[in-house]
């Protein structure tokens, strides 16, 4: 049974382009996500995404991710982002202990 993503993709350019974002997003750091509609997340990123084979609502194969950030202000919050929704990803700095 196939995974569904809102969109995906296969042309090489493109994977090339998301895999350079997920590069940006290492486990563990704080960033900020300017998005495409022009908001933005805020979080710590709980795992590092990895590319995933998904179906579009056409049945069409490839690839797209997820990233999951743990909200700044509100740990139990969580959000789940689209990786091909990211425009920008803004590092922040660490967390003063």
């Amino acid at each position: 049974m196939p995974l569904y993503a809102p969109h995906v993709y296969s042309d090489p350019m493109l994977i090339a382009s998301l895999e350079a974002l997920l590069g940006e997003l290492p486990e563990q750091a704080r960033v900020m996500l300017v998005l495409k509609d022009g908001s933005r997340v805020a979080g710590t990123v709980t795992a590092q995404p990895a590319l995933q084979h998904f179906a579009d609502h056409n049945e069409e194969p490839g690839v797209n991710a997820t990233v999951r950030l743990e909200d700044l202000l509100r740990a139990c919050q969580q959000h789940v982002v689209w990786l091909d929704s990211v425009l920008q990803v803004l590092h922040l700095p660490p967390a003063e202990p």
